[in-house]
């Protein structure tokens, strides 16, 4: 018999995973949705759940606080966001560990 092989995505990489927002902007009080597509090195879609990510934001003057990850057990990672302070826009970004 010949033998047979899966080919599967490598290891999880940040720097092509890809970030989203529900929206470009909220309301004081009200919430948008976060979300991570995993992806490895080569750009390939990671269709598993298990990592442990944390969303963050940073740079301008705008606050909110962001919630819990939810592990979607698809390769997507969700977090919500809830504005608190109006001001510039923030910059979005993800942690991976």
């Amino acid at each position: 018999a010949l033998p047979s092989v899966s080919v599967i995505p490598g290891p999880v990489s940040l720097a092509t995973s890809l970030i989203t927002s529900s929206d470009t902007s909220v309301v004081l009080g009200a919430s948008i949705t976060f979300t991570l597509q995993a992806r490895d090195a080569q750009n390939n879609i990671i269709t598993t759940g298990g990592l442990s990510v944390g969303f963050n934001t940073s740079g301008g003057t705008s606050t909110g606080s962001v919630g819990a990850t939810s592990d979607n057990n698809n390769g997507t990672y969700t977090a919500s966001f809830t504005g608190t302070s109006s001001g510039t826009a923030v910059e979005v970004g993800a942690t991976i560990g």
